[in-house]
């Protein structure tokens, strides 16, 4: 009448982590993280637009304050995609970096008044600062283990 309760069989740990290496890059968790760093971005440009607005001649500040909030606005982004994805921080950065520089240039071809005026060397040189921005964001936002404790003796 008395019998044995079976004892739970628990995955190995090499197949926990192949599987969690596996679920690395998801599409769907990259869109909602654009969509977020989308947000994030106008929400910049709308803050540094009514910065400009309070100086005596706002001309003069359009291109630094449209840069910082394009370099806050990576660097954020690289924070958010790491933050919903949970690992895999450098495809994380690199994949949303890469996402805020196509939004980029989508819209200085279509805006070509409003885009920055640089030459394609220095174009490129500010997408690809970006794209290390988002980078240094995601490892920057990613969480970190609990540190072990020293054994006391």
């Amino acid at each position: 009448m008395n019998r044995p309760i079976p004892k739970k069989r628990h995955p190995k740990k090499a197949t926990a982590r192949r599987t969690e290496d596996a679920q690395v890059f998801s599409p769907s968790i990259l869109l909602k993280s654009m969509l977020i760093t989308l947000g994030v971005g106008i929400a910049l440009l709308v803050m540094a637009s009514l910065c400009a607005y309070f100086f005596n001649d706002p001309n003069q500040l359009i291109l630094p304050l449209g840069l910082t909030a394009s370099a806050m606005t990576a660097f954020i982004g690289g924070i958010v995609s790491i933050r919903m994805q949970g690992h895999g921080a450098l495809l994380c950065g690199l994949c949303n970096g890469a996402a805020v520089c196509a939004v980029m240039i989508l819209a200085s071809l279509f805006f070509k008044s409003l885009s920055s005026g640089y030459s394609a060397l220095i174009s490129a040189a500010l997408y690809a600062g970006f794209l290390c921005l988002s980078v240094a964001g995601a490892y920057l936002g990613q969480k970190r283990g609990k540190k072990p404790q020293k054994r006391r003796r």
